[in-house]
């Protein structure tokens, strides 16, 4: 396991031994040269030979380990590391957590180390991932008491990074009663759209089936039907922009309360838009695009990323998850839409983290913010929602007690995607923003 104690300095005295950083190893002693020896006389001689054994070198001071020259390229940035859970000074009963997150960089990152309590914990996900970005998921084991979790980072550069979480295991009469949150009811939103109004905006073969078996499952996995709003093509209400509003802004705003959990999934295209008064660091809005979009008129007709963000603060359930089987890049063969005057632009996920700025708000999305989230024949379903799909059902239920929570899904899912598509010669790996006190339960498996 990965965990270490920072007040004795663990991890700084081990350095010196971990893979690319062992300095000793070009540490070397330069010998003294044998000393010149000048004769008394006026007139300069040469001095006389060395001796066929010359005298031992005295041994040289010791001098500080020697600089460290910055590596070729003159790449000196560190990887970033984006811990998902657990949150920071978490304090909880269980006795296994997962340590999920994400590891980037402007190069390959090569090596990331999971230390629980000083010692390596093994990956839940594939050990041989490399790449400027590569997901942790580890299961870690916690003692009662105080303990420290760390990951730490190495990039093709040698730079080293690292992140410390401090989690206590409460025992006993500290113990929290009950361990996971309290949820009066539960309530969710499930949204599927592939046949769009517009002959202009492609059609999506899978999202309409995606969002009718996400609707199964829910009302399976202890979700009340009447608690359940369904908007696809072929539902009684379709997913317009007017409809999606009232769904989540009035359906869930009106009936839930402060100890309900809400779950919103939603199937269809994303889309990027140039936008002056965006708050956006890349100058895009972020749109989902509802059935009866009009493609000249995102702003007026599609459904913003900041209109969600006002809506979900109305919301009063403390939980909210979203799930967005959605991509936003503008790249063509996913599911993902530009305008017809779009210029290609690199995209940052500053808006997610504005979706989850307020405590309790959680967002798993199909892929990052350049990448494709993209539907496939053979799987008969969007590569994140079959994934999403699997897990819920049971996959996902590493400790097997019949419950499938956030953090057990997500490093599943994570996983599951990023191997299908790599295999497939592309790129997709989910992304989690936000955080959710305590262990969230997000579906019961029938006994």
């Amino acid at each position: 396991m990965l965990w270490y104690a920072p007040d004795v300095q663990r991890f700084v005295k081990a350095q010196g031994n971990l893979k690319g950083l062992n300095w000793e190893l070009n540490r070397a002693a330069t010998p003294t040269p044998p000393p010149v020896v000048a004769l008394p006389a006026p007139p300069p001689v040469e001095p006389p030979r060395p001796p066929a054994e010359p005298p031992r070198p005295e041994p040289a001071p010791s001098t500080p380990a020697p600089r460290v020259e910055p590596p070729k390229g003159g790449d000196t940035v560190a990887p970033k590391i984006a811990i998902n859970q657990p949150p920071p000074d978490a304090r909880l009963s269980d006795e296994r957590i997962l340590v999920t997150g994400l590891v980037t960089d402007n190069v390959e990152v090569v090596r990331v180390q999971v230390l629980v309590n000083g010692v390596e914990a093994p990956s839940l996900l594939d050990v041989g991932v490399v790449g400027r970005g590569v997901p942790v998921g580890v299961l870690a084991e916690l003692k009662p008491g105080p303990n420290v979790i760390e990951v730490v980072a190495t990039d093709r550069a040698g730079n080293v990074a690292q992140v410390v979480r401090n989690v206590t295991r409460l025992t006993g009469v500290s113990a929290p009663t009950p361990a996971g949150p309290k949820i009066a009811n539960r309530w969710a939103v499930v949204i599927g759209i592939g046949d769009y109004e517009s002959k202009s905006v492609p059609k999506l073969r899978f999202a309409e089936p995606d969002a009718d078996a996400m609707y199964r499952l829910l009302t399976r996995a202890g979700y009340p039907r009447e608690n359940v709003v369904l908007l696809t093509d072929k539902a009684p209400e379709k997913p317009t922009l007017q409809n999606i509003r009232l769904a989540l802004g009035d359906f869930l705003a009106r009936k839930t309360t402060r100890d309900d959990m809400v779950l919103i999934y939603f199937a269809g295209l994303g889309a990027p838009e140039v936008d002056a008064a965006s708050k956006e660091k890349d100058g895009l809005a972020k749109y989902l695009i509802p059935r009866d979009v009009q493609p000249e008129s995102l702003r007026s007709t599609a459904f913003a990323m900041d209109e969600i963000q006002a809506i979900l603060s109305r919301i009063p359930a403390e939980r909210v998850v979203l799930l967005l089987d959605t991509s936003y890049s503008g790249m063509a063969g996913g599911r993902s839409f530009a305008p017809a005057n779009a210029r290609p632009r690199t995209l940052n996920d500053q808006f997610l983290e504005r979706l989850t700025k307020s405590r309790g708000r959680l967002v798993i999305t199909a892929s990052g913010p350049n990448e494709v989230a993209v539907e496939t024949a053979e799987l008969g379903h969007g590569l994140f929602t079959y994934y999403l799909l699997e897990g819920l059902s049971g996959k996902a239920d590493r400790n097997g007690d019949g419950v499938v929570t956030v953090s057990e899904l997500y490093p599943y899912v994570e996983d599951q995607v990023e191997r299908k598509s790599r295999a497939a010669g592309g790129r997709q790996r989910p992304l989690m923003k936000g955080e959710i006190e305590g262990t969230l339960p997000l579906s019961r498996l029938g006994r």
